[in-house]
């Protein structure tokens, strides 16, 4: 399936990677006007992950205290911290123009959401998530 960006705004970003969690059978929702520390919070089985999205040309940015507040709400919710980069290179799931890819926030570890999901019986707690 091919999903295209929507436009270069937050508001396509967060829409697109929407489409793409509810299509691999996540369960998704926007963090109202991207207010919080996390954009989005999908779910899926017993895995919760609160995710931050990043686009660059380059290195996505992130500034110390979006870590601090993104690793709190986690914790505090039983949940992965989650990072999601939109980048102009091959990788992850391409929309055409950029790819989409997710990284543990501890551990700057690559994880797929499909894998993640395949493996979610046996995913209890953020260390179990260390495969890609």
């Amino acid at each position: 399936m091919l999903l295209c960006i929507l436009g270069a705004s937050l508001a396509g970003r967060l829409n697109t990677l929407w489409l793409y969690l509810k299509s691999v059978g996540w369960d998704v929702m926007l963090s109202p006007a991207s207010r919080g520390p996390a954009d989005i919070v999908a779910t899926c089985h017993n895995s919760k992950w609160f995710i931050q999205v990043k686009a660059s040309e380059g290195v996505p940015r992130l500034r110390c205290y979006e870590v601090k507040r993104l690793k709190e709400l986690a914790e505090n919710n039983n949940g992965l911290p989650v990072v999601s980069t939109f980048q102009p290179f091959r990788g992850g799931f391409n929309t055409g123009n950029y790819s989409i890819l997710f990284y543990v926030l501890d551990s700057w570890k690559a994880i797929e959401p499909m894998k993640f999901m395949r493996h979610a019986d046996h995913i209890t707690s953020r260390s179990s998530a260390s495969f890609s």
